[in-house]
C-alpha cells in the first residue's frame, strides 16, 4: 500500500482517519498544518496527501502547490465541508464533501491512486462513488417526491439542465443525482464553480490552456470541459461569469468542442452540462447581465429544488439520517436520536441556510452531545430562541397546532408566575391537563 501525508488542524480529525487509512494498510505521515506537512513531506516518497479544508488556518489550494512544486503529478484528496464547492479541484486532486463515511475516503483515496499518470479529476472522478448524503432528497413532501420523479426521468436525457434554489438546498447534489440516475454515471462528474476563480484563470480553468498561455500559468491545463468528456460538467454559480467568458461557453455547447487558450486547436467534447443558479437567472438575462441564447441553451430543463421550509414535514426525517451520519464520523454511534423537545426546535425554525444550515446544526450538536439524545441545548442558540410569534414572517401553511398550543401554555404559565390552578383557569383546562401538556411540551419554570 502507499505512504500517505495526512493533515488537518483537528487533531480527532487526524487520529480518526489516520487510524482508518492505517487499518486499511496505508501508512501515515502525520501533520497539523502546513509548516509541518511540508517539513514531514521532504524525503518521505509520499504517493499522496489527504488534507482537510475546513480550518481557518490551512490554505489547502497553497499546500497542494508547495507540494507539487516538489514532486509533480502528486495525488491528493481534499475533503470538509466546502468540498463540493469549487474551493479546490483539479490537477490530479478528488475531493469529499462532509458528511462522509471514513470507508468511504479511503475507497476515493485508492482510486485517485490507481489513476493513470497525468489524470485529473474534480470531485471524486470517474467510477467512484459519489459523496455521503446530506439528506437533500431524502423526505416524502410531494415537492421533493416530485422533485426525484423529474430527476429520473430527464437522467436518462444529454438535455441541458438549470437548476434554481436558494443556497444550502443542494443544488449539486441534485445534478450529482441527475448523473448518476443516466447513462454516464460511470464516467466523469466534474464540478466546477464559477465564482471561484479570479478573472485571468477562470477561462484556463474551465476551457483548458497551453503552458504559458496566461499569465502566471506555469504548466498547462485540460480545463473541466476535458476532464469532463463522456460525463457530466455541473457549473456551480453559472450566473457569475463574466461577460466574455458566456460567449465563449455558448460557442463549447453549441458546437461541443473547446479551444484550450493559447490553442488554436478545437477538441472535440462529450459533456452533459448541468448549471446551477441560486437567484432568478431569467432576471439576470432581463437585466442585461447574462445573455439570453446561453440562458435557453443551458436551461432546456428547469428544475427547482424547494426550500427546507417549503417542505417542514421532511425535517425530522433529515434530522435523524444526518444524525446518523455524524455520529458514525465521530464515534458516537450510541446515540439515539434527539429529544421530543430538541425535535420541535428543529421543526419550528425557517431554517434560512436550508439543508445546509441543517447539517452544521446537527453536526454541532452531535459533538456536544453528552446524554444518550441530542437535547434542545445541545442546539445553535437560534434555535434554542426561536419561536413562532404573532409578528413574525412565517409561512402559515408550516404552523402547527401543537407549536401554537405551546406557545400559548407557555405564555400562560409565565405570566401567572406557574400558578398551576390559576394558568388552567386562565386556559380552560383542569390542573391534570396542564400537567400533562407540561410534560408533552417538555416545559419547566427555569426557561
Amino acid at each position: 500500500m502507499a505512504r500517505v501525508l495526512l493533515v488537518d488542524e483537528d487533531p480527532f480529525v487526524v487520529e480518526t482517519l489516520g487510524d482508518a487509512l492505517e487499518r486499511a494498510g496505508h501508512e501515515v505521515v502525520r501533520a497539523s498544518g502546513a509548516g509541518e506537512a511540508l517539513a514531514r513531506f521532504d524525503g518521505a516518497a509520499i504517493a499522496a496527501v489527504v488534507a482537510g479544508l475546513d480550518g481557518d488556518g490551512l490554505d489547502t489550494r497553497a499546500l497542494l502547490d508547495d507540494l507539487r512544486a516538489r514532486e509533480p503529478g502528486l495525488r491528493a484528496l481534499v475533503f470538509g465541508r466546502r468540498a463540493d464547492e469549487g474551493t479546490v479541484g483539479g490537477n490530479g486532486t478528488a475531493v469529499l464533501a462532509r458528511p462522509f463515511h471514513v470507508e468511504d475516503l479511503v475507497g476515493v483515496l485508492e482510486r485517485t491512486l490507481a489513476l493513470e499518470g497525468g489524470s485529473e479529476t474534480a470531485g471524486a472522478g470517474a467510477g467512484a462513488a459519489p459523496p455521503a448524503c446530506d439528506g437533500t432528497l431524502l423526505g416524502r413532501n410531494p415537492k421533493i417526491r416530485a422533485l426525484k420523479e423529474l430527476i429520473e426521468t430527464v437522467g436518462p436525457a444529454t438535455s441541458a439542465v438549470l437548476i434554481t434554489g436558494e443556497s444550502g438546498t443542494g443544488k449539486g447534489r441534485v445534478a450529482r443525482a441527475i448523473h448518476d440516475a443516466g447513462p454516464r454515471a460511470g464516467a466523469p462528474f466534474v464540478r466546477f464553480d464559477c465564482s471561484a476563480f479570479e478573472d485571468g484563470l477562470l477561462e484556463a480553468e474551465l476551457f483548458g490552456a497551453e503552458q504559458g498561455a496566461v499569465p502566471g500559468l506555469a504548466r498547462a491545463r485540460r480545463g473541466a470541459f476535458r476532464r469532463a468528456d463522456g460525463g457530466t460538467l455541473y457549473l456551480a454559480d453559472v450566473d457569475a461569469l463574466p461577460a466574455p467568458t458566456q460567449m465563449r461557453l455558448l460557442r463549447v455547447v453549441q458546437e461541443r468542442s473547446v479551444t484550450p487558450l493559447g490553442s488554436d486547436v478545437a477538441v472535440p467534447v462529450d459533456v452533459r452540462v448541468v448549471s446551477g443558479v441560486d437567484g432568478d437567472l431569467a432576471a439576470a438575462v432581463e437585466a442585461g447581465r447574462f445573455r439570453e441564447d446561453l440562458f435557453f441553451r443551458l436551461g432546456v430543463i428547469p428544475i427547482a429544488v424547494p426550500a427546507l421550509r417549503e417542505r417542514p414535514d421532511d425535517i425530522p426525517e433529515l434530522a435523524e439520517h444526518l444524525l446518523r451520519v455524524h455520529a458514525a464520523a465521530c464515534g458516537k454511534d450510541a446515540l439515539e436520536g434527539f429529544t421530543p423537545r430538541a425535535m420541535r426546535a428543529l421543526e419550528r425554525y425557517a431554517w434560512p441556510g436550508n439543508v445546509r444550515e441543517l447539517e452544521n446544526a446537527v453536526e454541532r450538536a452531535v459533538v456536544l452531545a453528552r446524554g444518550s439524545r441530542v437535547d434542545v441545548d445541545d442546539l445553535p442558540p437560534e434555535l434554542r430562541t426561536r419561536r413562532v410569534e404573532a409578528d413574525e414572517t412565517y409561512q402559515l401553511n408550516t404552523v402547527r397546532l401543537a407549536e401554537v398550543e405551546e406557545i400559548v401554555v407557555r405564555r400562560v404559565l409565565t405570566r401567572t408566575g406557574w400558578n398551576i390552578k390559576r394558568s388552567a383557569e386562565i386556559l380552560g383546562i383542569t390542573r391534570a391537563t396542564l400537567y400533562s401538556k407540561i410534560r408533552k411540551f417538555g416545559l419547566a419554570a427555569s426557561r
